[in-house]
């Protein structure tokens, strides 16, 4: 009988160290090709954005025919996303930040003129 006690006691003690395991959001879950759209501050987001997002931490936005127009870095700490990038025309650099939800393929966030993430705007992304 105390054999069959500490084996429960073990199992118990298993399942609820892995049941409590924190998710860790896998950069390769975010990899992709992400559309939406952004908008000016206290406006709906309503113009065309889009992203190429890679598992190594960089990004590149992309114009309605594909072409790069920026490029820059992501990091993902948990569902919190945040990204730089920089467009390749005029340099000026854009923040971002958002919550990622991984079951649905969504970014929702704002967007900023660099040092900000939200003085730009609201964006909303959609995996691809």
């Amino acid at each position: 009988m105390k054999i069959v006690k500490q084996m429960l006691l073990a199992t118990l003690l298993a399942v609820s160290l892995v049941a409590c395991k924190k998710d860790k959001v896998s950069a390769n879950g975010i990899a992709g090709t992400w559309e939406g759209k952004w908008g000016d501050v206290g406006q709906t987001p309503a113009n065309f954005i889009k992203f190429s997002i890679n598992s190594n931490g960089t990004l590149t936005r992309l114009n309605q025919q594909g072409q790069t127009i920026a490029t820059g870095t992501w990091s993902l700490n948990g569902i919190e996303f945040t990204g730089t990038y920089t467009h390749t025309s005029d340099g000026q650099t854009h923040k971002m930040a958002g919550l990622y939800t991984d079951f649905n393929g969504e970014i929702t966030g704002t967007w900023g003129y660099s040092p900000s993430q939200a003085d730009g705007g609201t964006l909303d992304l959609k995996k691809q």
